[in-house]
């Protein structure tokens, strides 16, 4: 008997670190969920390297001025972007290192933070997030980014 297969649309995330802090941004429609910075492949994107999909994603939701150092893969997880229909996101988060300039956000996010490893417990976070926050806490608190 064949199995389901699930379908998943893939993400990359900027686990961007300044001074042992996270940037993180808040939806700004929706519930307002704070996540991190980054977004899917594209169409057309499938053979694209993902730092570039990720480089792309920061300059819409970031601005032309943000510049960060890309680094390797972190952690990765899913989350369900809207269950009713069995939509779910299998997402990648890559390190990065803040290396300077001005956040201007998209019309897509309300609001940026940097924020610590205790800190990460204060915000409402996307659904899904979690397995991804456990790696962030522990990275934040070894001194990594």
């Amino acid at each position: 008997m064949p199995r389901a297969i699930q379908l998943f649309q893939v993400a990359i995330k900027a686990l961007i670190v300044h001074d042992g802090r996270l940037l993180v941004l808040r939806e700004s429609s929706g519930p307002g969920w704070w996540e991190l910075p980054g977004g899917r492949i594209d169409v057309g994107e499938e053979d694209a390297a993902h730092v570039d999909v990720l480089r792309r994603e920061l300059r819409e939701e970031l601005g032309p001025e943000f510049r960060c150092r890309i680094g390797a893969p972190l952690v990765t997880w899913a989350r369900p972007r809207d269950r009713q229909r069995g939509e779910f996101a299998f997402l990648v988060g890559l390190a990065c290192d803040y290396e300077g300039g001005a956040i201007e956000l998209s019309d897509e996010h309300s609001g940026a933070r940097w924020i610590d490893a205790a800190t990460t417990h204060e915000l409402a976070f996307a659904p899904g997030y979690e397995t991804a926050l456990s790696a962030i806490r522990g990275a934040l608190e070894q001194g990594r980014g």
